[in-house]
């Protein structure tokens, strides 16, 4: 397959435009406050903290983040899916990831609650090139959801942009 290089810039632009799409709303309704976001909307303080840890490359762009409590945030950059957690990192870059496999259990662990509820997290796997599958606690409810449908088309960036 004949790959098509983008700049950091498009690859940004077309991944919110896959956000604006799910949501169904323009850049204007959302604040930074969302569980799932742009990036460019947290505080500043959290960005420079976020950046700082993450080690970007030199043409990776932050796009969105996703708060996952005390488990930390997932970044997505022009590039790759970025866990960072208190005391931990972990990256996937999207050439290496094929797809979501979705939430583990559809049922949150140790409740009778499942994964649709708002308010909880979960963990959700990500599937890579060695099929190995990586899971990564991640909010429930619409955020979660948003992160799969959105972030499943990183794949497309790994392979046919990157």
């Amino acid at each position: 397959m004949e790959k098509f290089l983008k700049t950091p810039d498009q690859i940004s632009a077309l991944m919110q435009h896959w956000f604006l799409s799910y949501h169904g709303k323009d850049r204007n309704f959302f604040s930074g406050s969302e569980v799932f976001t742009f990036f460019d909307l947290i505080p500043e303080g959290l960005q420079r903290a976020l950046l700082q840890r993450a080690s970007l490359d030199e043409h990776e762009k932050p796009v969105f983040l996703l708060n996952c409590g005390n488990a930390g945030f997932v970044l997505n950059t022009t590039h790759r899916f970025i866990r960072i957690g208190e005391s931990d990192f972990d990256s996937i870059f999207y050439t290496d990831f094929i797809w979501h496999s979705g939430y583990k259990s559809i049922r949150i662990e140790g409740t009778s609650t499942g994964i649709k509820s708002e308010g909880y997290f979960a963990e959700f796997g990500l599937e890579t090139q060695t099929r190995e599958i990586v899971y990564w606690l991640i909010p429930s409810g619409r955020a979660g959801f948003a992160f799969w449908n959105v972030t499943k088309k990183c794949e497309l960036i790994g392979r046919k942009y990157l």
